[in-house]
């Protein structure tokens, strides 16, 4: 049995009055751990959209850390047998780094047979990868798309040959993080083999031959990779560069609650299919089997339409099915119209018109994720100041 420390009992304590609030019901002494790309930040957007609604996710403790934890000291925590969490929610880079080191359990069956026909065709596409170890709370169509600023570049590359020669002309003026720590990185690098039409893009091993080269060469103008998303993005709104790679979300999300200026544009690039962004749920492996049960609430709460909404436009997105969980007790989210309207104002009619029918590509598996991650580092991030 895992207990919480006493400083764990507070917190969950603290967190009675908010999840009452929030409709949920408190779920004792569930021990969660959001691992992100930064510990403000989390796995996503999920902390500042639920924080900003006055919502808490049911659990009795809620932790924040960065992906490398994973790696790190939960892979002691699993080898010692004593895993100090009982649920990680994360993104893909953050499953596939703990299934490479076998860190997860399976899930009960139960919990994949009950939620997994509720996920959104991109969200099966991401399940599919993950097998009975993980479970996809929710999904988008992720990127990359190009954020540029309508003043200083009011038409954004729309291939992969215009890209590399706006960066040739304009060096370190477009810029993108490191894609192991961060889902912008991660969906631009992805994306590349797509716009290539390389030779097989789900295996960076093997089949990324074009992609690679024309990585390294980007790489000649690029200034530097940025640690995080978050950090790219304040480069790019403190003018050090004029184009950058980020994801649907977080720009609809940024534009829907002015935390983005309203001269932003966002540019997906012409016929090329959008990577997936998804959170995923796994379980450390060690944990007991008769604590499993302590999830269903925590998968029912964010499967829920109002949750579903908020953080991946369910419903609002072209050709994003509405259904959700059809629930009466549903989180209560006073301001879920309104928020409705700002993400259809985002939603401008050249960006709907681009989003329309566009097709998702498949997710790489885990250990492709994890041959993506490394081979870049090795390649690319590695001949950071190699330039003309």
């Amino acid at each position: 049995m895992i207990r919480l420390p006493r400083r764990g009992l507070l917190a969950a304590a603290a967190l009675l009055p908010a999840l009452t609030r929030a409709g949920a019901q408190p779920l004792g002494d569930l021990s969660l751990v959001i691992a992100g790309e930064s510990r403000r930040l989390g796995a996503s957007v999920l902390d500042d959209v639920l924080h900003n609604h006055g919502l808490s996710l049911p659990a009795g403790e809620v932790r924040h850390e960065m992906i490398p934890w994973i790696a790190a000291e939960l892979q002691d925590e699993v080898e010692a047998g004593l895993p100090g969490t009982d649920a990680v929610i994360t993104n893909a880079a953050g499953f596939a780094l703990g299934a490479t080191h076998e860190l997860w359990r399976s899930l009960p069956a139960s919990l994949l047979a009950a939620n997994t026909p509720r996920l959104t065709p991109t969200g099966q596409l991401v399940q599919a990868r993950l097998g009975d170890f993980g479970l996809v709370l929710g999904a988008m169509q992720g990127g990359p798309v190009l954020l540029h600023r309508r003043a200083v570049l009011p038409v954004a590359p729309r291939n992969a040959a215009e890209l590399l020669s706006y960066a040739q002309q304009n060096p370190g003026r477009f810029q993108y993080s490191r894609p192991a720590q961060s889902r912008f990185g991660q969906a631009f690098v992805t994306g590349i083999p797509h716009l290539l039409r390389d030779t097989d893009p789900l295996d960076p091993e093997g089949g990324w031959t074009r992609s690679w080269p024309y990585l390294a060469e980007l790489g000649r103008f690029t200034s530097y990779y940025p640690s995080s998303g978050g950090a790219a993005v304040e480069e790019f709104l403190d003018g050090g560069v004029d184009l950058m790679p980020a994801l649907l979300g977080p720009y609809l999300l940024g534009m829907a609650t002015g935390l983005l200026p309203g001269d932003l544009l966002c540019t997906p690039f012409d016929d090329a299919p959008l990577v997936p962004n998804s959170l995923i749920l796994a379980v450390p492996r060690g944990v007991p089997a008769e604590r499993l049960a302590l999830l269903e609430p925590l998968v029912g709460f964010l499967a829920h339409s109002t949750i579903q909404r908020l953080l991946f436009g369910r419903g609002l997105l072209p050709g994003s099915p509405a259904h959700a969980v059809p629930d009466p007790a549903a989180p209560n989210v006073p301001d879920a119209d309104a928020q409705d309207r700002l993400w259809t104002e985002a939603l401008t009619p050249a960006l709907t018109a681009a989003l329309t029918g566009r097709e998702t590509a498949p997710p790489l598996s885990p250990a492709a994720e994890t041959a993506m991650l490394r081979l870049w580092d090795d390649r690319i991030g590695a001949r950071y100041g190699e330039t003309r």
